[in-house]
């Protein structure tokens, strides 16, 4: 009987999946506050929600969670990046406020970075070179890293190949948390494409979410309020743990 215990109890660590590593990262920070209103900041709201959800997701073994910070510090893009790349996630999940000079936009949004044809791609390498500071000009895409790994013949092949799939899980990823998603749920909450420095320069399933807009006397009621943090924290969690649940269920290794 101790014999059959302990096979069981060795088939069943076996079989069990590994923690899925998720990177937090909360927006802005420091000296940038990011979209603010009256003495409201968009850094104080991230970093709120952030550690909550922080805290979930390390209560939960089958969770392994990091930060990119956790205090009031500033952190440029690069940095950000370069963070994520030495960290190693499964998941690297930015979280925001939103602002729009039209008051009435209002919802969550949920983005994952998109593919461009190349006139829109120069365009936004230029706009994003000129916004970067004195952040280090440093890409590492998919493209960059197969090309000094494989011969020229197969690298842009293998790039493509990663980087599609790279898409692919962080479209799921975001459906999963907009799913999820609770808190304010209105037509409003939308899944978007697009070209964040950030989510470029990962090679891990990545979605940046927009938790409200500043600028909607709705959104800010709540994004100001304590309680709705913590309701905004386990919405994330119960996305993280749909998606958990998906890519395990479709065989997809987390490390």
């Amino acid at each position: 009987m101790l014999a059959l215990l302990l096979w069981l109890s060795t088939a069943t660590a076996i079989a069990a999946p590994p923690p899925l590593h998720v990177l937090i990262d909360p927006g802005h920070g420091g000296k940038d506050n990011g979209t603010t209103r009256s003495a409201t900041r968009e850094s104080e709201i991230t970093l709120a929600v952030s550690l909550r959800l922080y805290e979930l997701l390390r209560r939960d073994r089958s969770f392994k969670v990091t930060l990119t910070r956790s205090e009031d510090r500033h952190l440029n893009l690069a940095q950000r990046a370069r963070l994520a790349r030495e960290a190693k996630p499964d998941v690297f999940l930015s979280i925001h406020v939103n602002s729009n000079p039209d008051a009435r936009a209002k919802g969550a949004e949920f983005y994952f970075q998109n593919q461009l044809p190349p006139d829109e791609e120069s365009m936004f390498l230029a706009h994003r070179e000129n916004d970067m500071g004195d952040s280090e000009k440093e890409t590492r895409t998919y493209a960059f890293v197969a090309k000094n790994k494989y011969p020229a013949e197969v690298s842009s092949i293998v790039s493509d190949l990663l980087d599609s799939d790279r898409i692919l899980r962080s479209s799921e990823l975001s459906r999963a948390l907009k799913t999820n998603w609770r808190s304010r749920q209105n037509k409003s909450n939308t899944i978007r494409q697009a070209p964040f420095f950030v989510l470029s320069q990962l090679h891990t399933p990545s979605a940046l979410v927009e938790l409200g807009f500043l600028t909607n006397n709705e959104d800010f009621a709540q994004l100001t309020q304590n309680s709705v943090h913590a309701k905004m924290a386990e919405d994330l969690y119960r996305g993280l743990l749909q998606y958990r649940e998906s890519i395990t269920n479709t065989g997809h290794a987390l490390r």
